[in-house]
């Protein structure tokens, strides 16, 4: 969840049938609180009153907020089911509180029926999607503050009856002006199960289709399509007249080779409508050689049929080199700001919580797997005391010797694991054969008779690292067959 925003953003600003007449108008101001006492400002004794103060001025400043709010969305028209949460500072939820229309909606009577509680709010969503949603809430809440201010979703509910409906929604973060911590959440939606015409569902589907720069609306019953949106790239591609057809000659014609038969496997008419039905949406990122930028392209529902059933798709593909450029930027920064917990106690080096938490999902050039041979022969012969000098030493020459530009990991035991960013296949061939024979230069103190050597499994190819991982591990499993050799597969 933190890509494009500023496109996002843009969705909320141009629709403007079901979620989008909440999210087409301008928010609304609220800058007349009452501020804060600064608690720096007074005598130790008197802290902790004054605390309590700012504890109160805030719970009134977010009731007058939350009014304020609420007041601003009827006023424009919005007449729809609606929920607000509200948060401490800590973003734990101190609130939840459902509108009448909301009842009415579901078919519940009254705040009995289903009171003011999130696990009210759970309890109507659909058995099979309940966990997948609430799952969504709780981290868009933990990231809201790389999210836009509207958010939209289409799912199903369930009413008091049994039956099911599907409903358009949008929410709202309303963040505190001083820290931007969430202070409250408004989530409000509209029953679509068989009261919006085609027209409607156009109208959403050409605002989305402005922040793509290339996109299509599909008919799954045949497979024809309506272009919404397009670039020079995709208008120098031969047309066909089934959509899927069409999306992969752009592929063959554009996209980069590691990527391809990852694509035409993805762009399958039942996987993508099961992918849809289950998610909600399915998606895939790719480079592209003619533009020489990333892109990800995103498949979801267009509209549905009276009985639930999908009628239209929606196909739009999003640049998002940006912050692919930004994060690997970030990846590139040294290591001073850095935690401490992303760093290995014995080796010195990152540790895999680095790798799960920072790089899995960067884009690189190769990943390489390597451990050290025989390392079991040299505990038991010399002592683990020795055996954990070693893994010291080779921690330190293999990070002094991959370029500052890359990185590092002791991925676990005698296990190494090194990502390089940007490398050719030649390049890469030449520096695996260095690290090889320059560790048989390497002495240790005490045990002079002991050679260290390794074996490197690389998976070599333009992709994220977590697609990497699996290969390179199947290479290293090659090359310890033979031992002190690497083994490298192309991606």
């Amino acid at each position: 969840m933190d890509k494009n925003m500023t496109d996002k953003d843009r969705i909320s600003e141009n629709i403007d049938q079901g979620v989008g007449h909440f999210a087409a108008e301008a928010s609304i101001t609220v800058d007349d609180l009452t501020p804060l006492f600064d608690v720096s400002a007074y005598p130790e004794e008197q802290r902790e009153l004054i605390r309590e103060c700012n504890r109160r001025i805030d719970e009134a400043n977010s009731k007058y907020r939350i009014a304020r709010f609420r007041e601003d969305m009827f006023a424009k028209g919005l007449r729809a089911g609606m929920y607000i949460c509200t948060f401490d500072r800590n973003e734990n939820m101190l609130s939840f509180v459902f509108n009448e229309e909301t009842r009415q909606m579901l078919g519940y009577d009254g705040l009995e029926d289903l009171p003011d509680e999130f696990d009210s709010w759970v309890k109507t969503l659909v058995p099979e999607e309940r966990d997948g949603i609430v799952k969504l809430f709780w981290d868009s809440v933990r990231i809201h503050r790389e999210l836009p201010d509207i958010t939209h979703a289409t799912y199903r509910m369930q009413k008091k009856d049994g039956s099911i409906i599907w409903v358009t929604g949008a929410g709202r973060f309303i963040r505190r002006p001083d820290d931007g911590s969430l202070e409250i959440y408004m989530g409000c939606y509209r029953d679509i199960t068989a009261q919006q015409e085609l027209e409607e569902y156009l109208k959403i589907i050409e605002a989305i289709g402005r922040v793509f720069n290339f996109s299509l609306y599909i008919d799954v019953s045949d497979m024809s399509y309506r272009m919404i949106s397009t670039n020079e790239y995709v208008e120098m591609v031969p047309k066909d007249p089934d959509a899927l057809k069409y999306l992969k000659n752009n592929v063959s014609s554009s996209v980069a080779e590691s990527f391809r038969e990852s694509l035409y496997d993805w762009l399958d008419r039942d996987k993508i409508l099961g992918a849809i039905e289950e998610h909600g949406t399915t998606s895939m990122e790719f480079y592209s050689e003619s533009a020489h930028r990333w892109f990800e392209g995103i498949f979801m529902v267009g509209d549905r049929r009276e009985d639930g059933s999908i009628a239209h798709i929606v196909y739009g593909c999003m640049d998002t080199t940006e912050a692919k450029l930004q994060n690997l930027a970030q990846q590139k920064m040294i290591s001073e700001f850095e935690t401490e917990i992303y760093i290995d106690s014995l080796s010195k080096i990152r540790n895999r919580r680095f790798l799960d938490e920072k790089l899995i999902y960067k884009p690189c050039s190769a990943v390489v797997m390597a451990d050290i041979d025989l390392f079991k022969n040299i505990n038991d012969t010399a002592g683990h005391r020795f055996g954990d000098a070693v893994i010291k030493k080779v921690a330190d020459f293999l990070d002094h010797s991959v370029g500052k530009d890359n990185v590092v990991i002791r991925y676990g035991g005698d296990e190494f694991f090194i990502v390089f960013f940007d490398i050719s296949r030649e390049e890469l061939e030449n520096r695996l054969l260095f690290l090889i024979s320059s560790l048989k230069e390497i002495t240790l103190e005490d045990h002079p008779e002991i050679r260290i050597s390794m074996s490197f499994g690389c998976a070599f190819g333009t992709e994220l690292v977590n697609n990497l991982i699996e290969t390179a591990d199947k290479a290293l499993y090659e090359s310890k067959a033979r031992r002190d050799t690497y083994t490298l597969i192309e991606v």
